[in-house]
C-alpha cells in the first residue's frame, strides 16, 4: 500500500507544475476539510476540557500554527516547482545556445567546404584548409605538413596564425630532415607540447612562449594513402572538445575529397591531351587502341580496361586491346564483356559505382559506347577496385573521352582500310606488269633457248651468233624491269618528303643502268611537299622513265621539278620517236603505264598531260596542288607495307 502511494506521488511529481497545481486545486477542499476536522477534534478533546481562561487564546494559537504550516507547505511546494521550471528553462536556453553555436559552425563548415571544393588547385585548397580550424574550433593557429616523396621527409606546405619566429623555427627544424614514417603511421592524433610528437620536438620552447600547449593532427588521405597532415594548435593542454574533434574530422574528409578530385581532374585532363596527341600520330589500329586504353586507365586510375569492336558483317565481338582482365575465361573478362554488350545494346554510357556480389574484385566500372556517324562500332570498358572510383560525376568527361576515342579509332580504321586498298592496288599493278612484261619476256627466252638448242644440234653456229645479241638485249631489258620493281618496293612512307633528293638518286641510277643522258632541272632545297604527294610524284617519274626506256628509243631525258605558287609541276621529256600515228596496242606505247600515272595524279588531286608526235619525242606533265585542304583519296604506305 505504501509502495503504491509512493509510486503515485512520484508520478505526480514528474508532471509539469501547472498540472500538479490543477490536481491540488481539485483536492484542496478535501484537504482543508480534513485539517479543519483534525483541528476541531484537538480543540474539543484537549483544550476545552481544561476550562482555562486562556482557552480562547490557545485555540487561536492552534489555528495560527496549523494555518501557517499549511501555507508554508503550499508555498514551499510552489517554490520548488518554480525553481525546477527555472532550471529547466536555463538548461533549455543553454542547449539552444549550444545548438545555435553548432549550427553556426556547421554553416561555416559548409561554406568552407564549398570554397575548398571549388578551389582551382591544391595550393588554394591548402590555403583554405589552414584557415579553417581557427574559424571552426577557435584554434590558435594551424599548419599543413606534406610528405616529400623523394627524401621521405616532412615538408611545411602552409602555415596560418603562427608568428614569424615560430614559423622560422619550425621550418628550420623540418629542414634538418625529420623522417616522415612516424607521421605516416601515427594513430595518436592529440599531443601535448611536452610529449614526443615530431611536430613539437625541436620547437617546444618556442611553442610555450607563444602560448601553444597542445595540437591535434588531421591526416589527409587520398586513395587510402596519407599524403599530408593538417595540424591545429590550441592554448589549452586538454586540446579540443569531442564536438570540435568531430568538426575537424569532417573538415579533413572535405580536404581529402577536394585534393583527390583535383588530382583526378588533372590526370584526366592529361589523359585527354595524351589521347589527342595519340590520335594525331600515325599509329596502326592495334597500337592506337592499346595506347588509348593505357591513357584512359591512367586518367581514372583503373585497374582493368578493354576496347571491344563489333564486326557487323560477321556479327562477332573482337577484343582489340585489353589490360588487367586476365584471360578470356576469367570472371573479370566475362563481367567486362557483359557490361560492354549492354552498353552497346542501349547506346548509352553505363556506370556501376558500387559493384557487389561478383566473383571478381572490381568494385566500380563504366562502359562507353564508341559512336561514329551515328553508328556504334565498339565499346570502351574501365574497371576499378575501389567503390566510387568510377561514378556518375564523371559522366560528362567520360562522354568527351568516348567521343575522342571513337573519332581516333574510326579514323585509324579508315586509314588502315585505305592503306590496304592502296597496297592491294599496287600489288595488282605489279602483278599485271610482271604478267605483261617479265612473264612474257621469260616465255620468249624459253622459246629462244629451245631454238638455240636445235640450232646447236644442227651445227648452225653462225645463226646462233646472230641470235645471241638479241637474247642478251632481252635479258638486259628484263633485268632493268626487275631492278625498277625492286627500287619501287624499297620506297618507304617516311622518305618521300625528300622528293627532289629521292628523284635525283633514282635518275642517276637510271642513267647508269640505261645508258641514257638524264638532265635534272631543279634544286632539292627548293622543293617541299607532303609525304603522300611526294610518293605519288616519285612513282609517276619512275613510270615515265620506264616507258622512255622501253618504247622511246631515246638518248636523252630532261626532268623538271618546279614549285609554282600552290602547285608542284613534274615534267619528264625525252628526244625519242614519240607516239606513232597508227593505232598500236596500249602495251606498245606504254598505255598501261600512262593509265597508272594518270590514276596516281588524280589520287592526289592533280592532273596529267601527254604531249607527243611522230619523231618528236614525248612530254609527261603532272601538276598537283599542295594546299593544306587538299585531301589524298588513297595514300600508299609503300608497296608491301
Amino acid at each position: 500500500m505504501i509502495e503504491t502511494i509512493l509510486r503515485g506521488w512520484q508520478r505526480f511529481r514528474q508532471r509539469p507544475l501547472h498540472q500538479q497545481l490543477r490536481l491540488l486545486r481539485w483536492n484542496a477542499p478535501m484537504a482543508v476539510l480534513a485539517l479543519a476536522a483534525l483541528h476541531q477534534l484537538f480543540v474539543e478533546t484537549v483544550i476545552r476540557p481544561l476550562h482555562s481562561p486562556l482557552g480562547w487564546w490557545l485555540e487561536v494559537l492552534v489555528y495560527t500554527i496549523s494555518g501557517s504550516i499549511a501555507v508554508w507547505w503550499g508555498l514551499t511546494y510552489i517554490a520548488q516547482g518554480a525553481a525546477r521550471q527555472a532550471q529547466t528553462e536555463q538548461e533549455l536556453r543553454q542547449a539552444f545556445a549550444e545548438l545555435e553555436d553548432s549550427h553556426r559552425k556547421l554553416l561555416a563548415l559548409d561554406r568552407l567546404g564549398q570554397y575548398i571544393a571549388s578551389a582551382p588547385n591544391e595550393d588554394e585548397v591548402y590555403k583554405l584548409a589552414v584557415q579553417a580550424p581557427s574559424e571552426l574550433v577557435e584554434a590558435q593557429s594551424a599548419t599543413l605538413v606534406t610528405f616529400d616523396e623523394d627524401k621521405q621527409e616532412l615538408n611545411l606546405a602552409m602555415a596560418w596564425g603562427l608568428s614569424d619566429d615560430y614559423t622560422r623555427a619550425f621550418r628550420g627544424y623540418l629542414e634538418t630532415g625529420v623522417a616522415a614514417e612516424r607521421c605516416r603511421t601515427c594513430n595518436v592524433l592529440h599531443a601535448h607540447v611536452d610529449g614526443d610528437c615530431p611536430l613539437f620536438v625541436g620547437v617546444a620552447d618556442v611553442a610555450k612562449e607563444e602560448g601553444i600547449h597542445s595540437l591535434l593532427c588531421l591526416p589527409i588521405h587520398v586513395d587510402q594513402e596519407r599524403i599530408g597532415i593538417l595540424t591545429a594548435y590550441f592554448p589549452s593542454a586538454d586540446g579540443p572538445t569531442e564536438e570540435q574533434i568531430r568538426l575537424l574530422n569532417i573538415l579533413g574528409g572535405v580536404i581529402a575529397f577536394a585534393v583527390d578530385s583535383l588530382r583526378a581532374r588533372e590526370r584526366q585532363m592529361e589523359a585527354l591531351q595524351s589521347l589527342d596527341t595519340a590520335a594525331r600520330d600515325h599509329h596502326s589500329l592495334a597500337q592506337l587502341a592499346f595506347q588509348t586504353l593505357q591513357t584512359t586507365m591512367a586518367g581514372w586510375k583503373a585497374q582493368a580496361g578493354a576496347i571491344f569492336l563489333f564486326d557487323h558483317e560477321l556479327e562477332q565481338w573482337l577484343c582489340l586491346a585489353q589490360q588487367g582482365l586476365e584471360d578470356f575465361a576469367s570472371a573479370r573478362f566475362t563481367f567486362a564483356q557483359q557490361l560492354a554488350q549492354q552498353a552497346y545494346a542501349e547506346r548509352a554510357i553505363l556506370i556501376r559505382s558500387m559493384v557487389k556480389g561478383e566473383e571478381h574484385d572490381l568494385r566500380s566500372a563504366a562502359a562507353l559506347p564508341l559512336i561514329s556517324e551515328g553508328e556504334v562500332f565498339g565499346v570502351l570498358f574501365l574497371g576499378a577496385k575501389r567503390p566510387q572510383g568510377l561514378n556518375p560525376q564523371h559522366m560528362e568527361l567520360l562522354q568527351t573521352f568516348a567521343h575522342q576515342i571513337a573519332l581516333a579509332l574510326r579514323n585509324a580504321q579508315l586509314l588502315q582500310e585505305l592503306e590496304q586498298t592502296a597496297m592491294l592496288r599496287e600489288r595488282y599493278r605489279l602483278a599485271r606488269e610482271f604478267h605483261d612484261g617479265l612473264a612474257q619476256t621469260l616465255s620468249y627466252l624459253g622459246f629462244q633457248m629451245e631454238w638455240m638448242e636445235r640450232l646447236f644440234q644442227k651445227g648452225q653456229y653462225e645463226k646462233i651468233a646472230r641470235e645471241l645479241p638479241e637474247i642478251r638485249q632481252v635479258v638486259r631489258s628484263a633485268y632493268m624491269d626487275v631492278r625498277e620493281a625492286i627500287e619501287g618496293l624499297r620506297l618507304r612512307w617516311e622518305e618521300p618528303t625528300q622528293l627532289a633528293e629521292n628523284l635525283r638518286n633514282y635518275a642517276q641510277d637510271f642513267a647508269l643502268q640505261s645508258g641514257m643522258e638524264v638532265k635534272l632541272h631543279f634544286r632539292p632545297e627548293d622543293i617541299t611537299a607532303p609525304a603522300p604527294i611526294s610518293l605519288q610524284l616519285l612513282r609517276i617519274a619512275q613510270e615515265a622513265l620506264t616507258n622512255v626506256r622501253k618504247h622511246a628509243h631515246a638518248s636523252q631525258v630532261d626532268i623538271h621539278l618546279t614549285r609554282r605558287d600552290e602547285h608542284i609541276e613534274l615534267r619528264v621529256a625525252d628526244n625519242g620517236v614519240g607516239f606513232a600515228e597508227t593505232a598500236m596496242s596500249p602495251r606498245e606505247h606504254g598505255g598501261f603505264g600512262l593509265t597508272s600515272m594518270r590514276e596516281r595524279a588524280e589520287s592526289i588531286g592533280g592532273h596529267l598531260s601527254v604531249m607527243t608526235g611522230p619523231q618528236q619525242g614525248a612530254v609527261i606533265l603532272v601538276s598537283v596542288p599542295v594546299l593544306e585542304h587538299v585531301s589524298v583519296s588513297a595514300p600508299e604506305p609503300g608497296v608491301g607495307a
